[in-house]
């Protein structure tokens, strides 16, 4: 494991804002992890997944 993935770790993945604009901030710091691979491929799509049911949660 790399020293930036331990100081980062992985609980970003699947985490969920309390308004639209938490899962935006949360969204744009995932997602540079995910471009260079420093997250697994699974990790990245748990995220995708759980910011999508969250953005759906929340416009309801």
């Amino acid at each position: 494991m790399t020293p930036l993935r331990q100081a980062l770790g992985n609980s970003l993945a699947g985490a969920q804002g309390k308004t639209v604009a938490d899962q935006n901030k949360i969204d744009r710091t995932m997602a540079p992890g995910c471009a260079v691979k420093l997250y697994t491929r699974a990790e990245c799509d748990l995220h995708t997944k759980a910011s999508a049911a969250r953005r759906a949660e929340l416009k309801t």
